[in-house]
């Protein structure tokens, strides 16, 4: 294991879940270019949303459709240009209300793609 890939990969998740988690996602469109690549996608079962715009969207319709819920990511895992994110997402009396984990890679110090996966009782 590349300790410092993992370090920046731990560093970009952090900042990742700082953005889902705010109460004003749309100020914090200012911040995605510190994180995200210019064609970040993050893709889950129902569609893919890319770009810095379409991200944004995706994570006010989370928030709206999960007034009060927020997620609690476990440490990363990196292997070899792969990362993979584990958490769980709720309202604070249940934060693993909803478990999950997203794989994800890094292209020049920032997040490049994203996929999430649910996982289903």
């Amino acid at each position: 294991m590349h300790t410092s890939a993992l370090l920046v990969a731990q560093q970009l998740i952090d900042k990742h879940f700082t953005i889902w988690n705010s109460a004003h996602p749309e100020q914090q469109v200012a911040t995605f270019s510190d994180v995200y690549a210019d064609d970040f996608f993050v893709a889950d079962d129902a569609d893919v949303a890319t770009g810095f715009e379409n991200v944004a969207a995706l994570i006010s319709r989370v928030q709206r459709e999960h007034p009060g819920f927020s997620f609690t990511p476990d440490p990363v895992t990196w292997n070899h240009g792969l990362g993979r994110v584990s958490w769980g997402y709720g309202p604070q009396e249940n934060p693993n209300l909803i478990r999950g984990e997203d794989i994800f890679t890094v292209r020049d110090g920032r997040l490049a793609s994203l996929w999430v996966f649910i996982n289903t009782p």
